[in-house]
């Protein structure tokens, strides 16, 4: 059985009104329910009555059942999670089989565009979690190529319909990142759609990468009531870091012949919240991580990802062991509870 509604969790709306899609992975909701739950408890604004699912079947014919009728799993399982979560009547479900000459479509600001896609399959886990990385920014940057981390994407050409339909000022949020058990399982991304709707933020931080989709650089500015975000502060951080972003201090100063190309500008808005959600929150305690650096170098249960590791860990996340990195980051040994969460938006360049 391929969707299952007990697989699936309602929890406390978080509501956005720049928000118009997600990427949800297609796997049974047995392996995907958790990180569908996670993505789902986003919800937009607007008003949508249509709900556009983008996919790439893997089989000939419709190969999932579900109330005696027959249908593709990769749209099944986004379709009806959705359906569970939203619960919501009078809304249209829009199959596009990338598979059988889709119609070239206009954006509907009245629609929902769900991409449904899963990762890499099969592969070790070390491996695995690497290429996905590298897959995930690629994919945030429109970057299409035939390259050996683009090849896991399934499938890389619906990501591209959906930027085919969505205005340029739309951007893909990294959000969610589970994993199948065993030492070989399949990888699981999600993403929101979200529109560069700018609010003055707490901090920024700025990551420029390479061609290969190396962080090469990553530094931020805080504001408060005597310091303001400005265009200008923006524009001098982000030159900043592509001057330096060349000398290769994420890499160990090792790749500098690889071109930087793209970066993101990460928005962080300070809240008074404790209870941390992996990959939407940053948090600060002496010193920072982006939420992104959770979802890259994160189990589910909060155990940061070692050279070790063979397998997925689930479970409710540990603060614990990214207080101790922190410390060391810092070079502050605070034993505290004391730690400040912010939101996250981001909007993605090229260079």
């Amino acid at each position: 059985m391929f969707f299952n509604s007990h697989h699936l969790y309602k929890h406390e709306s978080i509501y956005l009104n720049d928000l118009h899609g997600y990427v949800l992975p297609h796997a049974g909701t047995e392996f995907s329910g958790n990180i569908i739950s996670h993505t789902l408890r986003f919800k937009p604004t607007k008003h949508f009555n249509k709900v556009y699912i983008i996919y790439l079947p893997s089989h000939d014919k419709p190969n999932a059942s579900y109330k005696n009728n027959k249908y593709y799993h990769e749209y099944l399982v986004p379709w009806k999670s959705f359906d569970f979560i939203f619960s919501h009547k009078n809304v249209e479900y829009i199959p596009i089989n990338i598979l059988e000459n889709p119609p070239n479509i206009n954006y509907d600001k009245n629609s929902i565009y769900i991409v449904s896609a899963d990762f890499s399959h099969f592969l070790t886990f070390d491996k695995a979690i690497k290429l996905e990385n590298k897959a995930a920014k690629s994919m945030i940057f429109r970057n299409f190529d035939n390259n050996h981390y683009n090849k896991i994407v399934d499938h890389k050409l619906s990501f591209k319909y959906l930027y085919d339909v969505i205005p340029n000022n739309f951007f893909l949020q990294w959000i969610g990142r589970t994993r199948s058990p065993g030492h070989k399982g399949v990888g699981y991304l999600s993403f929101l759609v979200r529109e560069n709707k700018f609010k003055d933020p707490s901090g920024i931080f700025v990551t420029v990468y390479d061609k290969d989709m190396n962080a090469k650089e990553c530094l931020g500015e805080w504001f408060d009531k005597h310091k303001k975000w400005s265009s200008n502060i923006e524009h001098n951080l982000i030159n900043k870091v592509i001057r330096l972003g060349k000398q290769g201090r994420l890499t160990g100063g090792h790749k500098l012949n690889i071109p930087l190309t793209n970066y993101t500008v990460t928005y962080l808005y300070k809240k008074k919240t404790k209870n941390f959600i992996r990959g939407w929150h940053g948090i600060l305690k002496n010193s920072f991580y982006l939420p992104d650096v959770f979802l890259e170098n994160t189990h589910s249960n909060g155990d940061w990802i070692n050279e070790d590791d063979k397998e997925w860990k689930k479970g409710k996340f540990s603060l614990t062991e990214t207080f101790n990195k922190l410390n060391d980051k810092s070079g502050i040994n605070d034993k505290s509870k004391n730690y400040t969460l912010f939101e996250s938006k981001v909007f993605h360049y090229k260079i």
